[in-house]
């Protein structure tokens, strides 16, 4: 049977919005700034956009624009997604998908060498400890580049109703492992241990050249290879795999940020990482939603008070730009990459 091409913007607009994505934030994020509705009544203008979209968000060009197909995203490796019971794999594969793009595009612009990483936390946590106190955001994103691991924050997904975001990713593109991490906490202790957490699973082989999504990083989590990727990340930042401050003293925020700076200067630990750890170990001794609601939110109060204004994604980003060499790329993924890291 011979398909028909799409011939309208409109028509292209609302099969894009049926697979997550609404006109609106098509416009903002999957076409060039220059892009207008003057534009798109020029011919060939359906043709073009589509190949805008199809780079930008990892669409199948030819999906796109056949009138009887269904829309698709390109898909370069086999994906493991640990998501929660209630979550089904095909929620997250909008932000799966726009996030492998982003990780395709800083694996061939990373500038260093990949090199064989330590294979353990300890040797990890030693290098890292050669120039610091403590291990921190700045400590471990240091690290990974340094190795050729890009690390990129990336949020940038359509709010749209069934579409869901992640923790974490960690996928290989160009023979090289590339860290994503979205969630929007702005802690740097929170992004910290999602960073070590995928690390973990890096350094512990669980990628197979292929990817993995983390929905949301559970330190209580059952599968087997969640349960060794946190291990890695508790082992790396706070020296071993069963390390855990717990008082049974109810802390105020005011409290439990003291308490936090007062461990951080007695173990050489995050301050940040004091407190979530405290959080963690409050939130699993209770199953009353109200004392778990009261317990985070302390914990909170405290991460402000010993981080500040601080603003972690804006951080990791950073980085990046110092690591990247973005006149690899054409002139249009250039300017979504920068998009991207503006965000």
């Amino acid at each position: 049977m011979t398909q028909t091409q799409l011939k309208t913007m409109k028509t292209l607009y609302e099969r894009l919005s049926e697979v997550g994505f609404p006109e609106k934030f098509v416009r903002e994020k999957a076409l060039p700034d220059w892009w207008d509705e003057e534009f798109e009544a020029t011919p060939g203008a359906v043709v073009e956009a589509a190949a805008y979209v199809s780079r930008r968000l990892n669409l199948d060009m030819t999906s796109l624009l056949k009138s009887e197909a269904t829309p698709t995203f390109k898909q370069s490796c086999q994906v493991k997604f640990k998501t929660k019971f209630s979550i089904e794999n095909q929620q997250v594969l909008v932000a799966q998908c726009m996030a492998s793009r982003v990780a395709e595009m800083l694996a061939y612009t990373c500038v260093p060498e990949f090199k064989p990483l330590p294979n353990s936390p300890t040797g990890v946590r030693d290098e890292i400890l050669k120039n610091r106190q403590y291990i921190n955001l700045e400590g471990l994103l240091e690290f990974c580049w340094s190795y050729g691991i890009p690390v990129v924050h990336f949020d940038g997904f359509p709010n749209t109703q069934g579409v869901y975001k992640f923790d974490g990713m960690v996928a290989f593109f160009h023979e090289r492992p590339v860290i994503v991490i979205s969630c929007t906490r702005r802690s740097p202790a929170w992004l910290l241990f999602i960073l070590a957490h995928e690390l973990g699973h890096i350094i512990k082989g669980h990628l197979n050249s292929n990817a993995i999504v983390d929905e949301t990083i559970n330190p209580d989590s059952e599968d087997a290879e969640e349960i060794e990727a946190n291990e890695f990340a508790v082992e790396l930042l706070l020296s071993k795999p069963d390390t855990g401050y717990y008082t049974v003293q109810k802390f105020t925020g005011e409290q439990l940020a003291t308490y936090a700076q007062d461990i951080s200067s007695r173990d050489d630990v995050d301050p940040g990482l004091v407190a979530l750890n405290y959080a963690w170990g409050k939130v699993n001794r209770t199953a009353i939603k109200n004392d778990q609601q009261i317990i985070w939110a302390t914990a909170t109060k405290a991460l402000k008070i010993v981080e500040g204004d601080a603003d972690a994604p804006k951080q990791i980003n950073r980085y990046a730009r110092e690591y990247l060499n973005s006149d690899k790329l054409d002139r249009d993924s250039q300017d979504y990459l920068e998009l991207v890291l503006e965000e």
